[in-house]
């Protein structure tokens, strides 16, 4: 697993340690829960994501914006549904992360060798 890897799997830890010390320490818990939008955007930084990956950022940043401004939380959540949608319908470039296949040795040890 390359550094890079490490960082991004350790994210969602390192968001959730920061925002406990902000709300413990600070009493910041309502500010203090944008530190959560580091999950996704700590693999854009680090190049892992492709353009296809950041259509939930966007769908949660839309969402947010009509909350906040017009107040339709209500109806707002239903542009969630499209982000299945979209991952049915439009091809993705690339696969984001790769596993490699490793090959396994397997030795066998038979007594009759050490006659």
């Amino acid at each position: 697993m390359t550094l890079r890897n490490k960082i991004i799997a350790a994210t969602p830890m390192i968001t959730i340690i920061i925002y406990l010390l902000l709300g413990f320490c600070l009493d910041a818990w309502h500010p203090g829960w944008i530190v959560f939008f580091a999950i996704p955007i700590v693999p854009m930084l680090l190049g892992k994501v492709t353009l296809m990956g950041l259509y939930p950022l966007l769908v949660v940043i839309a969402y947010l914006l009509m909350g906040l401004i017009g107040n339709l939380w209500h109806p707002g959540w239903i542009i969630f549904l499209t982000i299945p949608v979209v991952e049915i319908f439009l091809p993705k470039n690339k696969v984001v992360f790769k596993k490699k296949k490793k090959k396994h040795k397997i030795f066998v040890y038979d007594e009759d060798d050490e006659k």
